[in-house]
């Protein structure tokens, strides 16, 4: 069998090979060989959150101190964001950390993902809402190694300096309107 991480190439009994392809990431190859991918988050020996298995080397803050928000490596170069105040220790479900009150009835929740993350502000209050605070939320990025890029579409690359590749993609942030419908 030949694997990847998101395809596997099987020998049948009729001598043919048969190929499975997936549209995410199935498999994290890791010094012992594949396992599958596994994005329940769990603490690490340094106090970072990080998923049990993903493509990419992801922590997620354990909260307090001066550790990024989220720091991912790739290919031996690494890009991190970080929060402008210290972070509140996470609440974990599954694949989902929740850092609670980053800013007054704003809670902060970041989501492993097979090769990566997504992030969300959950807004409890139409006070928090039309906060300065949230109005303009700046996160410190940095990266070693990459030339961080905006996209034409409004996201973000981050290139190999050397191979000139994307080592790292963002979309455009968008605002997703959860407010219930009225009739």
């Amino acid at each position: 069998m030949m694997r990847g991480e998101s395809r596997e190439v099987f020998a049948t009994a009729e001598g043919e090979l048969e190929a499975r392809e997936y549209v995410r990431p199935v498999w994290a190859r890791t010094q012992g060989g594949w396992i599958r991918v596994d994005t329940s988050l769990a603490a690490t020996a340094d106090g970072a959150i990080a998923p049990k298995a993903s493509t990419v080397g992801t922590e997620f803050s354990g909260g307090g101190g001066t550790q990024p928000l989220v720091r991912m490596e790739r290919a031996g170069r690494e890009l991190s964001l970080s929060w402008p105040t210290p972070l509140p220790k996470p609440q974990l479900e599954g694949a989902v950390a929740t850092y609670a009150s980053v800013l007054p009835d704003v809670d902060l929740r970041m989501t492993a993902q097979e090769d990566g993350f997504t992030q969300l502000l959950v807004v409890r209050t139409a006070r928090a809402a039309a906060s300065e605070d949230l109005a303009e939320l700046w996160l410190k990025l940095s990266a070693q190694d990459l030339d961080v890029q905006e996209t034409d579409e409004g996201g973000l690359r981050a290139l190999d300096f050397g191979a000139k590749g994307a080592v790292f993609e963002a979309p455009k942030p968008m605002m997703p309107d959860t407010e219930p419908e009225t009739t």
